[in-house]
């Protein structure tokens, strides 16, 4: 089996587990639909990351990362829920991140944009490992100093 029909293949499990899930009673018609449209859905889905060019790049500090999410998730839902209440003011803004050697872009941008602490706005147009974010706080989060991320110069 090829890449693209091993892609296509995983997203259309995905997606068709996702819609069985959410319907109501599961008849035989009902899956067909869901199969098609799933399928439907799976090859714009290949089609878009083929014509993308993206690739989920290296995966140093992945299991850092994802071992230090649940934490940076509830800390930095604490952190908004103060900023939000007025009880903190919030002292982040935008700034450049630079990702370490062997760190996927695409794969440490959703981790970093998946809690409320920082969240990716672009990458570098020359360098595709500098990364502009927005933060919450002013200093970099557990999340960020888990993935290696280090203050971009200018």
């Amino acid at each position: 089996m090829g890449r693209r029909a091993a892609g296509v293949t995983v997203w259309l499990l995905v997606l068709l587990s996702c819609y069985v899930v959410l319907i109501g009673p599961v008849t035989v018609l009902e899956v067909v639909v869901g199969a098609a449209g799933a399928l439907l859905a799976a090859i714009a889905a290949d089609a878009v990351r083929v014509a993308s060019g993206a690739a989920p790049g290296g995966a140093r500090y992945a299991v850092r990362a994802v071992l230090a999410w649940p934490g940076a998730l509830l800390t930095e839902t604490w952190q908004l829920a103060r900023a939000v209440l007025g009880a903190r003011r919030a002292r982040g803004g935008f700034g450049q991140v630079r990702l370490p050697e062997g760190v996927g872009t695409a794969w440490a941008s959703a981790v970093l944009s998946a809690t409320p602490g920082a969240y990716v706005v672009a990458f570098g147009d020359e360098d595709d490992r500098v990364l502009t974010v927005h933060r919450l706080g002013d200093r970099p989060s557990g999340l960020e100093r888990a993935l290696g991320v280090e203050e971009a110069r200018a």
